[in-house]
């Protein structure tokens, strides 16, 4: 490895170091009732044919964990790969994001990340940097704009650099749709101008008559030489996303179509991938997944397909992909039950959120957590007396919403409320 190698790995091992520090600075503030923390595991059959090689076996092992509250999220994971005749290899990310409160239906996030990739079974890839995100919603859709930051260990002449992305995305009950464009530049060859000095004698002649030069008259010359460099040769492209989020009960599935666009020296292609989950019990479910990698230009790796089958154990939230930052669920239904001893549940059903709030007339508009059933539903058991009651719900700490399905009017501070009516 060259010196140059091993400094950048030196840097990134503490910028590493500093963004876990940040992560157990961001989790102290965040003590909050509808902070939640989950764990699981993995163990899967993962099949890959890079390029036009052979199909190849390896076996995977992938812990992974995460914490959700209102305003900060926190997770990470590894894998660990075997595969038939070769040494023991893995990858993983550890990242965490900060969102900031709403307003006028704008959100900022602010992530940051050290991840660990495999772009092909033996080469890999440590990157460390920053993801800003605002996002804006208006009922169940909404769109973000980003800019993402990064410097991996090993950065060629074509290494990309993220310029911007935007995407926008709508919810249908539990199916969340989003569409993405990100754009990267890089430019091969390019070379600055460069100016550098030559000192070369310039030998005298003696006398005539000598014939023979006098070295005790001989001077220096200093000769200046330019090279007005070289501009390289740019490439431009972006890839767009299409992607489908969905899940009802022990099922959920993903899939998502991309296409290379806008390309400057640089080649189309299409590529997809398919994840689906299926819970057949209480924290067990069936994984697979299928689909082809994206080419790699900075690092000469071909495009790739892959298979993935296993199992995961896993609570309820840890069980579908993760809805991409900038996409902001709305909840989907609504309900009061009847429990014991005069109560009442409310539960409410949201794809993939974080965190969900109440505040009503019956909590004297104190927030009440409620807690996570499965994925999409969250509930909660109070006393609630008979009458026509006001009540408002709040999802990873958003703006203050009716409950969807009940009658909203205005209340005192300018906001909306909903009205239910307890028999």
């Amino acid at each position: 490895m060259s010196n140059g190698s091993k400094a950048v790995e030196s840097r990134a091992s503490r910028r590493t170091l500093g963004v876990v520090t940040c992560l157990i600075a961001a989790l102290s503030p965040a003590r909050e009732m509808s902070a939640q923390f989950a764990s699981a595991v993995d163990l899967s059959s993962r099949t890959t044919q890079p390029a036009a090689s052979e199909w190849q076996s390896q076996l995977a092992l992938s812990p992974f964990a995460r914490f959700d509250s209102r305003r900060v999220t926190v997770e990470g994971r590894w894998t660990a790969v075997r595969t038939e005749g070769e040494r023991l290899n893995g990858f993983g990310s550890l990242g965490a994001t900060y969102f900031s409160p709403t307003r006028y239906g704008l959100q900022l996030s602010l992530a940051g990340f050290a991840d660990r990739s495999m772009l092909d079974e033996a080469y890999a890839v440590t990157s460390i940097g920053t993801d800003t995100r605002l996002s804006y919603r208006k009922g169940a859709s909404g769109a973000w704009l980003g800019r993402e930051l990064s410097r991996d260990n090993k950065p060629t002449p074509v290494s990309p650099v993220a310029a911007a992305s935007a995407g926008a995305w709508h919810q249908w009950g539990n199916a969340v749709m989003t569409v993405s464009l990100s754009s990267f530049a890089s430019r091969e060859g390019r070379r600055g101008a460069r100016t550098w000095q030559s000192i070369r004698p310039i030998l005298n002649n003696g006398p005539q008559n000598a014939g023979f030069p006098d070295s005790s008259k001989n001077t220096l010359d200093t000769l200046t030489f330019g090279d007005s460099g070289s501009v390289g040769q740019q490439r431009n492209w972006s890839d767009a996303e299409v992607a489908l989020h969905w899940s009802v009960g022990p099922v959920a599935l993903r899939g998502m179509i991309g296409r290379r666009v806008f390309t400057v020296n640089q080649p189309n292609e299409t590529w997809g991938q398919l994840q689906g989950s299926v819970a057949f019990a209480p924290d067990v479910a069936l994984i697979a997944a299928t689909g082809v990698h994206p080419s790699s230009a900075a690092y000469g790796i071909s495009r790739g397909r892959f298979m993935e089958l296993g199992f995961r154990v896993a609570p309820s939230m840890l069980r579908k992909p993760r809805l991409p930052t900038g996409v902001r669920p709305v909840a989907a239904a609504f309900a009061v039950e009847d429990a014991a001893r005069g109560q009442r549940t409310i539960r409410i059903r949201i794809p993939s959120a974080r965190s969900v709030e109440l505040s009503g007339d019956f909590t004297g508009w104190k927030p009440i957590a409620l807690q996570r059933a499965d994925d999409n539903h969250w509930a909660v058991t109070l006393a609630i007396a008979p009458g026509m009651h006001r009540i408002a719900i709040r999802v990873d700490g958003d703006a203050w919403t009716p409950p969807p399905g009940v009658s909203a009017v205005p209340d005192e501070f300018q906001g909306t409320v909903g009205v239910i009516v307890i028999k």
